[in-house]
């Protein structure tokens, strides 16, 4: 890649990534945002946290930032700018990571790597700017990567410090959800049985079966799944999740910016010394384990424990793995594949067609599309009209308008025909009002 194409790639990803940023600032509250934000105002704030483990579920560290609300500190101003922290967390997250993988064009990579994930997200909305799905499962998966790119530079000769270090940061990524303790089990139990001499893999190992365990045996679990009955069927999670796997994975390899993307890292130089630490992933079996099992892990977490996949997070979480373990699958077959494919005549033209693709394919279209044709301003009109109506509303009922304006890249969960509804309540409880009755 020439130094001209590095700057144009750099500059069209930085393009990118502020404009999801500054969409987050048309985006809106709905739903859990309203019903953590009220549960946060209790005076005794720790002790509603600790309470999450027995009313609902064991995240002991998203339960906190739920309850920590930027509604309840900020208020909707706060809300709207945790988008573009988000989108700041992961892009220093992903730096820090491929600097350790890789060595080299570290920028480079986290740039692209995170314009491709949020283009071929299942859902954006509850990727990025639903900060009760958001921020309970992106950040962790971050963490936890930043971990084992620790594990990576040190070789895996860690000293006691270290071990801390390692520890509370994987503690940490843990405490968002149940996806990541279970990705870390899978890891380290692989990683083991690569190399049973490992003491590093068997310590990690053991800690995440500890976390998991103490999250999964939380009372709040029950709670929470006495409202599906289809839980906890082994052949039929197992089956579903599975055929969710191949649609997901399916679907992103439909986005021509991912094969384009592998033909241009064949062409940027990366450290020899890195590279040679990956050569594991030239084994086809684990490099088809890389693509395909955290998607499955991401699927089988939520089918098993409710019985379905209602909302997209943990597949957004995936998605953003799945691009990842590519970018480092193709890195560490570099030599292999310039021989194999007609190498110079698809570089040729793949830079420009990249582009095209990067820019312009599924969510990234919708939001360019969406702020050219004025509908995310239409959509943060409107939810701004609801506010002032319900503020303003001094009935016993009051009537609200659905959101007319409803893009691809925002969303706020619909009212429904019953006002003892919870998303009407939620409503209702947050602002003090009276009923709120769809009109």
């Amino acid at each position: 890649m020439t130094k001209n194409e590095h700057t144009i790639l750099v500059s069209l990803g930085i393009l990118l990534l502020l404009s999801y940023a500054v969409a987050g600032f048309f985006c809106h509250p709905s739903a859990d945002d309203f019903t953590y934000a009220l549960l946060g105002k209790n005076y005794d704030f720790l002790t509603t946290v600790l309470n999450e483990r027995y009313r609902w579920n064991g995240r002991y560290f998203s339960n906190f930032l739920m309850l920590f609300s930027p509604l309840n500190w900020g208020g909707l101003m706060a809300y709207k700018a945790m988008p573009l922290v988000l989108i700041l967390f992961i892009f220093i997250g992903k730096t820090s990571v491929f600097k350790h993988f890789v060595g080299t064009h570290y920028v480079l990579l986290s740039i692209v790597t995170t314009g491709i994930t949020f283009s071929i997200m299942p859902d954006i909305t509850e990727g990025i700017y639903w900060y009760t799905g958001a921020w309970t499962y992106l950040p962790g998966a971050v963490l936890f990567l930043y971990g084992l790119s620790l594990i990576f530079k040190f070789n895996g000769s860690l000293n006691g410090f270290q071990y801390l270090v390692l520890s509370i940061l994987f503690t940490v990524a843990s405490g968002f959800n149940e996806i990541i303790p279970l990705l870390g089990i899978t890891t380290f139990l692989i990683a083991l049985i690569l190399n049973r001499n490992k003491k590093v893999y068997f310590i990690f190992l053991l800690l995440f079966i500890l976390l998991l365990f103490y999250m999964v045996t939380a009372p709040g679990n029950a709670i929470r799944a006495n409202h599906f009955d289809e839980k906890n069927q082994l052949f039929y999670s197992l089956y579903i999740s599975v055929a969710y796997t191949i649609r997901f994975i399916g679907e992103w390899l439909l986005n021509p910016a991912i094969y384009l993307w592998g033909i241009l890292l064949l062409n940027i130089n990366f450290s020899a010394e890195k590279i040679k630490k990956w050569s594991f992933l030239q084994q086809p079996l684990i490099a088809f384990l890389l693509l395909v099992l955290p998607t499955f892990i991401a699927c089988f977490g939520p089918i098993w424990s409710t019985g379905l996949l209602g909302q997209y997070r943990t597949a957004n979480l995936a998605s953003l793995l799945f691009v990842i373990s590519f970018t480092m699958i193709i890195i560490s077959n570099k030599e292999q594949l310039i021989q194999t494919i007609k190498y110079k005549a698809l570089i040729k033209y793949s830079f420009i067609v990249f582009t095209v693709f990067f820019i312009l394919w599924k969510n990234n279209f919708f939001l360019f599309k969406e702020f050219a044709t004025g509908e995310l301003v239409q959509f943060n009109e409107e939810m701004n009209q609801r506010y002032t109506l319900i503020k303003n509303c001094k009935e016993s009922r009051c009537l609200v308008n659905e959101i007319k304006s409803q893009p691809n890249t925002l969303f706020v969960y619909p009212l429904v025909d019953d006002p003892k509804h919870w998303l009407n309540q939620s409503y209702q409880l947050y602002f003090e009002s009276g009923e709120i009755v769809k009109r």
